[in-house]
């Protein structure tokens, strides 16, 4: 299964993101300003608040399921 967790620099993204790669889980995660510091997990900047931006990232991920921790 592959995940992307929106926000996962965050607090709860964090964790998302270390349960997510403890799972087994191809994981993938956003950050906004600064990549999260968690082995294991793809990162992509993400603004949502620019237009055309989350679909760049969903296609490049292509993912099974995505957690909006924000």
């Amino acid at each position: 299964m592959r995940v992307l967790i929106i926000g996962g620099s965050g607090f709860l993204g964090t964790e998302l993101v270390r349960q997510a790669t403890a799972a087994g889980w191809d994981t993938a995660a956003t950050y906004c300003s600064r990549p999260g510091s968690m082995p294991g997990a793809s990162w992509y900047q993400l603004d949502l608040r620019a237009p055309g931006q989350v679909d760049e990232v969903l296609g490049a991920v292509a993912p099974s399921v995505v957690i909006n921790a924000t």
